[in-house]
């Protein structure tokens, strides 16, 4: 278990350096690893507690499968997000429409 965290937080912050480098070189700025080290930091805990409201709103529905109603809900205070995941509902709806919502 120990080491899937680790795992998880290693890849997050990979990403994130990667996003970071990338950014910042389209303005002309750099980024320190501090930088890169708490922004992980906090991606990897908004992780944590979505992956908590999912399993949550799932078991509240009595289901043991988290749906993409579920995700909807956890995005719902963040209009971009929300709209975000609405786009790529429908788009997944479209590709497969024998998915259940």
């Amino acid at each position: 278990m120990e080491a899937d965290r680790q795992g998880l937080q290693t890849a997050i912050w990979e990403a994130v350096n990667q996003i970071a480098q990338q950014e910042a070189a389209k303005i002309g700025k750099t980024v320190s690893t501090e930088f890169v080290a708490s922004l992980a930091d906090i991606v990897y805990s908004q992780a944590e507690t979505m992956a908590t409201d999912l399993e949550a709103f799932a078991r509240h529905g009595k289901r043991s499968t988290i749906s993409m109603e579920d995700v909807k809900l956890c995005a719902r205070r963040n209009d971009g997000l929300y709209e975000l995941i609405c786009q790529c509902a429908t788009e997944i709806a479209r590709k497969n429409p024998s998915r259940r919502k």
